[in-house]
């Protein structure tokens, strides 16, 4: 069995979290999904559990075997982190919203919060995405420095259980007609690790890497784009300004963000 827990606050880009990992993971017998709320003080345990529990009745009979768990304490981060931890999670499915910038200063600093625990992948689901597949993923190098890591672990996890076409994209506004001897050295390092997934390899020469993944994104048909500090030195600024905050924010298709 894996565990892949959905934290609910009750907002309505949790619940679409929620329908969106049911879906993803929808008659599955080897799965178990956990519907998780945390609680402060001043709110009434009783009524968050009883709204916990009708909103899994309300999910397909199709779904795969779904819990319930409510938990109360000094920090929801933590709480999770430690839920997560204990429950061995393989993936925890998290609501981003970009409707307000309320909204997002909110939901939106808790799920990026959560990305840089080193606990389980996180993948980010936006408010209006509904699942289809997991047929086309993608994931961006700076194609440096390649090498098997723990990171590149959890990513072949993820790979290994979707088993998607993959993609895998380098933004560099200094390529021209044809690879340096560098680049076409790291693109065989990366080839050999991946190799059982056969991935394709792309280079793009623009100076904007939010467009060149959005282009991308579109023209592939992208499900997924998968975001490891280790593959991507872009990793380590992207949650600390509101210019890169945006490409999760904007982006059409979840996010899954993987920690060491």
């Amino acid at each position: 069995m894996i565990t892949v827990i959905v934290p609910l606050d009750f907002s309505e880009a949790s619940f679409n979290a929620a329908h969106y990992a049911a879906d993803m993971f929808s008659n599955r017998d080897d799965v178990n999904l956990i519907l998780y709320h945390f609680y402060n003080s001043g709110e009434d345990a009783a009524t968050a559990n009883n709204y916990l529990k009708t909103f899994k009745d309300g999910l397909p009979v199709s779904a795969t075997n779904v819990e319930t768990a409510i938990e109360s304490g000094d920090n929801f981060i933590d709480s999770l982190a430690a839920f997560a931890h204990v429950k061995g999670a393989f993936l925890i499915v998290m609501g981003l919203t970009g409707k307000s910038p309320l909204a997002q200063r909110f939901s939106g600093s808790n799920t990026l919060k959560m990305t840089e625990k080193n606990v389980a992948p996180v993948l980010i689901v936006p408010v209006d995405a509904k699942f289809h597949s997991i047929s086309n993923v993608l994931i961006t190098s700076e194609m440096k420095a390649v090498e098997e890591t723990p990171t590149l672990i959890e990513v072949k996890k993820v790979l290994d259980h979707f088993k998607p076409s993959l993609h895998i994209l380098n933004v560099d506004s200094s390529h021209y007609i044809s690879l340096t001897p560098d680049f076409k050295a790291e693109r065989d390092k990366m080839e050999s690790l991946l190799k059982e997934f056969k991935p394709e390899f792309y280079f793009m020469r623009l100076y904007d890497f939010h467009e060149a993944v959005n282009l991308f994104t579109q023209d592939k048909n992208i499900d997924m784009i998968i975001i490891a500090p280790r593959h991507h030195s872009f990793y380590e600024r992207l949650f600390k300004t509101q210019h890169t905050k945006a490409m999760i924010y904007q982006s059409k298709v979840p996010v899954l963000a993987i920690h060491e």
